[in-house]
């Protein structure tokens, strides 16, 4: 290699030269070469690293034992890292390299302060930022305190920070390189760093500026309190300035290196940027935003009047906006179904597009267009409320509704809404909303709720809608299968699941709301003279939900396991498959594996996190159903799940003859009694029916993904994909077109999707986002609550102490009896847990969500939508769950 290709000048780097130039390098590259003032520099490539590192003899040796280090072992990384340094300071440089920089220095000012900065390989990326893992040297002047510098800086790859931080975010040491920026000092009176997005709210039309005196590394290493200027960038309007206490600077000194300068009391507290300043920092942080079309982390410095960009990165720690963006000016809200439907990890391509293609508002064209009403973001299902928000009706309605999800959701919906701007750029909100446009959808849901509530017999209705289930599964199985197999079949999936919402209107969603406006009408009616416990308890022990249902079934394999003592030998001590797999052999497990058969028969389309088409079902994966089945075994005798039921439904009957009894004493009683009869016979026959829309959309998910899977194996026998579960991360428009064109190749598009995906799963989803890009949090009231509180909602009522359990996943977690569950949230998947609880604790959810319906069912107190919990909460702690007051005690 020549030694000139060693040394790259910025004006020959750009942004694709990220391997030979690192993230710095490469971004301080195209910044040059797109016309930013960069002060003048260059790159020692990686190339030059890689000589260097090949000249230590040990280095294959220090690989091999970093790969064998876990990464939460911070003994063994020090130990690791200080013999790899120690070892390259002592390598001596290629001459080749040090003559190439000695050259290049000549070329540019071998008289100059230079600053060198290590660039590697995998920082600065659009998704993983390196910052400060490896070492900075500023005001060196002269070859051998440069070259010194640039041995320092490759050796910076193994500090313990840096191995650990590569460790956890999955980069290989040995496929990480580092190249050298080698530039010319700016001697700052004034210097900070700039987001073109602000990193706390997330607002994108916000630009944060944190400034102080002299050199940035003050401000970097956070030993002076800066600036802070915060710039509509919209408007270049200066909306926010807070100065800070700066009591120290770091100048250069005239000979190199650097020193600390304390500041007089009217230097740190005076203003260090003026307003023009400030707007102008904003405007040239836009542009450089636009040029990478992504917000950008810049670091800047003032010398003499003259601005100057030193280092450009992606700001990583930003959510992403929710897609398709909204095409007007209107402030949309966006609220996270993935919280209402408490699954929080992120939902595969194919998982929202089926969604967006079922949900029946704002759909464009067809019954196969999407939805315009739900959008996606990191992963997750937004659903933009904004059209509901601008009627005056809509801004009553949705915090109402959506207490019963998650009280959180709600208040921040209440807060945005007070918001002036918000109300200003409703007027931008394009279409328009009308009333007449809602009322055609809820017109009808209305009509009959009030025939379920008033006319219609509970009972046979809830059985009616049941059976109507199945019948509208079987008939769209048939109408699927009819069509040959490939395009067209899946085609006709998507006409089939785009008309689903269709076949649930109006009833099911009728049958949910008679159950909801059935209890409120009840307790308004009976009012104060009814005991609050009754009114809880005649919600319980309800027949045919069919979440409850399941659950009773899955007590009932556990019967039937302990039928043959072998097989509940057999089961306790061999793992879960392992053990179903071999049960057949086993004295006695006849009826158990018909039990069995029959379960997933009637259940086995269902799973945790279901909602999301390409997660394992019980039929795929019945881990956690086995666990959950041994579970019982444990901790259960035999038949005490019905007869626990049982004694929950003989309590909501005989609570629900005492509201009777006491609606009919005092003034107009002979008006209220005959009335709340009738409630009290509609909440226990209707309430029960709460997962029917979803149980038949659940149904049809898991028909129509066995179906999928077929055509699935069909494309990689031919050697279109690489794995049947590949077609999830797709869309279905695109799987059609791959099926429909042989010449399509998707793979290279799977590999991108797997790697999104997997950044997906790092990220934490908000509630509620802006079409701005903000964060919108409102915090629960802590008012009159113990010190260290954790506050959520009241969901079950009723106080208890015990020992926490914490459950992040029930395929790897059974509960014992008596244990309070605390989790992040639940679905049907974890229903068989609460056999064995005392008590729940959510991070997410409100009233009406799958964990607080259950736990009320069950008897037991619950708290929801307590943020933090799995992580504040440690499993065997003891604590106090406040089910009516909506907090927990840590005792």
């Amino acid at each position: 290699m020549k030694s000139a290709s060693y040394t790259l000048p910025f004006s020959q780097i750009s942004a694709a030269d990220l391997p030979l130039a690192g993230g710095k390098g490469a971004n301080l590259g195209e910044m040059s070469r797109a016309n930013f003032p960069v002060p003048p520099g260059f790159c020692i490539i990686t190339h030059a690293f890689r000589e260097f590192v090949a000249a230590c003899p040990q280095m294959p040796h220090f690989h091999a034992a970093l790969a064998a280090i876990p990464p939460d072992d911070l003994v063994a990384t020090r130990k690791i890292g200080k013999e790899i340094r120690q070892a390259l300071h002592e390598t001596p440089i290629p001459d080749a390299i040090a003559m190439a920089v000695a050259h290049t220095l000549h070329q540019l000012d071998s008289n100059a302060a230079y600053a060198v900065r290590s660039s590697a390989t995998a920082e600065d990326l659009p998704d993983a930022s390196f910052a400060g893992q490896q070492d900075t040297y500023l005001n060196l002047r002269g070859e051998g305190e440069i070259l010194d510098a640039v041995r320092r800086c490759w050796a910076s790859l193994f500090t313990d920070r840096a191995i650990l931080y590569r460790q956890q975010n999955g980069f290989a040491h040995q496929d990480v390189a580092l190249s050298v920026v080698v530039q010319q000092m700016v001697l700052p009176d004034i210097s900070g760093i700039l987001f073109t997005a602000d990193p706390v709210s997330q607002h994108r039309h916000i630009c944060s500026i944190d400034a102080s005196y002299g050199l940035g590394e003050a401000l970097v290493a956070g030993l002076v309190s800066a600036d802070l200027y915060r710039v509509d960038s919209r408007t270049n309007q200066l909306i926010e300035t807070k100065i800070g206490d700066k009591k120290l600077a770091i100048r250069p000194l005239p000979k190199g290196g650097t020193t600390q300068e304390t500041l007089s009391d009217d230097q740190r507290h005076a203003q260090v940027l003026n307003e023009a300043q400030a707007i102008a920092l904003a405007q040239l942080g836009k542009q450089i935003e636009a040029h990478y079309n992504q917000p950008q982390d810049i670091e800047w410095a003032i010398a003499e009047g003259e601005l100057y960009l030193l280092q450009t990165r992606p700001i990583t720690t930003l959510y992403p906006q929710p897609t398709p963006q909204p095409q007007d000016d209107a402030l949309h809200l966006f609220v996270s179904l993935n919280h209402a439907q408490v699954m929080l990890d992120p939902i595969k391509r194919l998982g929202v597009d089926f969604w967006r293609l079922m949900f029946p508002t704002r759909k464009l064209g067809s019954p196969t267009g999407r939805s315009q009403s739900l959008t996606s973001a990191g992963g997750r299902m937004y659903m933009d409320v904004t059209p509901l928000l601008s009627l005056r009706l809509g801004r009553k309605a949705v915090p109402l509704f959506l207490t019963m999800a998650d009280e959180q959701i709600a208040a921040g919906i209440r807060e945005t809404i007070q918001r002036q701007s918000f109300r200003q750029r409703l007027a931008h909100l394009r279409p328009k909303t009308r009333l007449r446009d809602v009322l055609a959808y809820l017109g009808p849901v209305l009509k009959t709720t009030l025939s379920f509530l008033f006319r219609r017999d509970p009972e046979t209705t809830r059985q009616e809608l049941t059976d109507r289930m199945d019948r509208l599964v079987a008939a769209s199985q048939q109408r699927i299968l009819a069509q040959p197999a490939g395009a067209a079949r899946l085609q006709k999936i998507e006409r089939e699941f785009g008309d689903a919402f269709v076949h649930l209107l109006p009833d099911f969603p009728a049958l949910v709301a008679g159950g909801i406006v059935s209890q409120r009408l009840l307790a308004k009616v009976v009012g104060r003279r009814a005991n609050p416990d009754d009114l809880t308890a005649v919600a319980r022990g309800l027949s045919s939900n069919v979440t409850t249902e399941m659950d009773l079934a899955v007590g009932d394999l556990a019967d039937l396991v302990r039928q043959s003592p072998q097989l509940v030998t057999h089961f306790q001590q061999n793992p879960p498959t392992q053990a179903l797999a071999t049960a057949a052999s086993v004295p006695g497990s006849s009826p158990f594996l018909a039990g069995w058969a029959d379960f997933l028969a009637r259940y086995g389309m269902r799973g945790p996190s279901e909602i999301d088409i390409s997660r394992p079902r019980w039929r795929e994966d019945p881990t956690s159903l086995l666990q959950f089945v041994v579970g019982n075994l444990h901790h259960a005798e035999p038949g005490s799940h019905r007869s626990h039921h049982a004694e929950f439904t003989a309590a909501g009957e005989a609570a629900g003859e005492r509201l009777i009894a006491v609606a009919g004493q005092g003034v107009l009683g002979f008006i209220r009694r005959p009335l709340v009869r009738r409630l009290v016979k509609t909440v226990r026959g209707y309430t029960s029916g709460r997962e029917h829309p979803k149980f038949f959309l659940i149904k049809l998910l898991g028909m129509i993904k066995l179906i999928l899977l077929e055509e699935a194996e069909a494309l990689v026998a031919n050697g279109r994909l690489h794995h049947p579960e590949d077609i999830f991360h797709l869309d279905l428009t695109e799987l059609i077109n791959v099926a429909a064109n042989p010449e399509v190749d998707v793979r290279p598009l799977i590999v991108q999707r797997k790697a999104e995906f997997a950044r997906f799963h790092k990220l934490t989803p908000p509630r509620l986002l802006t079409s701005d890009g903000e964060i919108v949090q409102a915090k629960l009231s802590r008012d009159g609550l113990p010190e260290g509180a954790l506050v959520g909602s009241a969901a079950s009522s009723g106080t208890i102490e015990g020992v926490a359990k914490v459950v992040l996943d029930p395929n790897k977690d059974v509960l014992a009896k008596g244990e309070i569950l605390v989790a992040p949230f639940t679905d049907p998947g974890w229903t068989p847990l609460f056999i064995n609880a005392a008590a729940l604790v959510m991070e997410i959810g409100g009233l009406m969500t799958h964990g607080s319906v259950v736990a009320r069912e069950y008897g037991i107190p619950a708290v929801v939508g307590v943020a933090g919990a799995t992580q504040q909460i440690k499993t065997g702690q003891q604590i106090r769950v406040h089910g009516d007051a909506g907090f927990v005690e840590i005792l």
